[in-house]
């Protein structure tokens, strides 16, 4: 048997029997270079060249920006405003959950940190006005997934910072694309409500008001205002990167120092005694997705040095020279990686194989990046191992398969969205 194949033969098993993906990338690619008599000092060189990236100071500043948003109350008045534009209609509650995924998601660009905060505040409320729980996990987790595809994105900027293309124009079709995503989940959430009859609520249902209490100009008003701190998070990150007067890195420091003052000082949400703790998982976080992009840049290595990607482009190109049956398969196979493994892992293995197909077919790497970064996110919501999945089981105690039963129609929905995407460019490239 070849190196290549003991190579990829060893990381399929180390996955399959459950250890962690960054070990597994680094030990599959250690053993090929000890199989090969390649230097060990390539080891080193590679892993430290994988995260020696400009571009990637943004994740550890949008981690922690979304971590702060999470603790600072932000989410709570968010919900508060969309419930009373959508809340009173067939299925309020499930827009209104949509609606304020999609709105935290524009400020710290993490599924999970959506899923669980999102979860946590519109999990009870949607019990209260009948909901099934499972259906309510269900929206929950599809919601979430809108984290990493509405900027600011950690998906992104992987894929930028390995395929040299520009964060700001990635992020430009990241906003229509997730638009396009939670406008088709509120689409197929109303006639899932209709046909349960989950009526609309009052408006007041996610205010703090006591009993009995009428809704008054005076409190829609206290209301709006109270969210416009919120709302301005994701106003002044983008427009800095849109406007050019900051860069994306640049940007995520002013997100951390907004989501901190906001927190600390006007929601008066966030504590001394929290802020420890807050960088503590931060910094957990951080370290986790640089180590994965540190092992994942040596396996990247490995997979260039034994001409992967050529092998595959001949073989894909000898099944078809067809553009659009390249990118459907190419889709698939993410699509399928999705649910083995996290969306991190999946960019930094497989762009060095696709790009050369790109390239050859003429696609643009950054219609590529948007769909690509879509393919994977889906991921998060396909068993058997999708992280929002287990994130929003948590949450709403319920089984991944009374979970599953509810969400498969939103990822067939989200799957239709892609190829449309996919096969429509320009209904994200017009913002170019």
């Amino acid at each position: 048997m070849s190196t290549v194949g003991i190579f990829f033969i060893l990381a399929v098993v180390l996955l399959a029997i459950g250890v962690p993906v960054a070990a597994t990338l680094g030990l599959a690619a250690v053993v090929y270079i000890l199989l090969e008599g390649i230097p060990t000092s390539v080891v080193i060189q590679q892993m430290f060249a994988g995260v020696d990236v400009v571009v990637l100071m943004c994740i550890p500043f949008f981690i922690l920006a979304g971590d702060l948003m999470a603790k600072g109350g932000i989410a709570k008045r968010l919900v508060r405003v969309a419930n009373l534009v959508v809340g009173n209609i067939t299925g309020g509650l499930a827009y209104v959950t949509i609606i304020v995924c999609a709105l935290f998601a524009a400020m710290t660009g993490s599924a999970m940190a959506c899923c669980f905060t999102v979860g946590t505040i519109m999990i009870p409320f949607m019990d209260e006005a009948g909901y099934d729980r499972a259906f309510s996990a269900a929206v929950v987790a599809s919601g979430a997934i809108l984290g990493p595809i509405i900027p600011p994105s950690t998906a992104m900027i992987i894929y930028a910072a390995n395929t040299d293309t520009s964060i700001a124009s990635l992020y430009k079709l990241g906003v229509p694309a997730g638009l396009i995503l939670a406008f088709a989940m509120c689409v197929l959430s109303y006639f899932y409500c209709k046909r349960k009859g989950y009526k609309g609520v009052s408006k007041t249902t996610c205010l703090d008001l006591p009993p009995g209490e009428k809704l008054t100009a005076k409190i829609v008003v206290k209301t709006v205002v109270g969210a416009l701190p919120a709302l301005g998070s994701p106003i002044i990150i983008l427009g800095c990167i849109f406007g050019g007067i900051t860069t994306p890195t640049e940007a995520s420091v002013i997100a951390v120092l907004y989501s901190f003052i906001i927190g600390m000082f006007v929601y008066r949400e966030i504590k001394v005694k929290d802020i420890f703790q807050v960088l503590l998982k931060s910094a957990k976080s951080t370290a986790k997705v640089m180590y994965i992009v540190a092992a994942a840049g040596l396996f990247a290595w490995v997979i260039s040095y034994a001409r992967v990607p050529q092998t595959v482009l001949s073989t894909l190109t000898s099944i078809s020279d067809s553009r659009a049956v390249l990118y459907f398969i190419m889709m698939l196979v993410l699509l399928i990686m999705g649910c083995v493994m996290e969306a991190t892992p999946i960019l930094l293995i497989t762009i060095p194989i696709f790009m050369p197909i790109c390239d050859l077919m003429n696609i643009s790497r950054l219609h590529f990046g948007i769909c690509m970064c879509i393919a994977v996110c889906i991921g998060f919501i396909t068993p058997p191992f999708g992280t929002c999945l287990f994130t929003v089981m948590d949450v709403a105690k319920v089984s991944m398969a009374q979970v599953v039963r509810k969400i498969y129609p939103y990822v067939i929905v989200m799957i239709l969205i892609l190829f449309l995407l996919v096969y429509v460019p320009q209904l994200t490239m017009f913002v170019l």
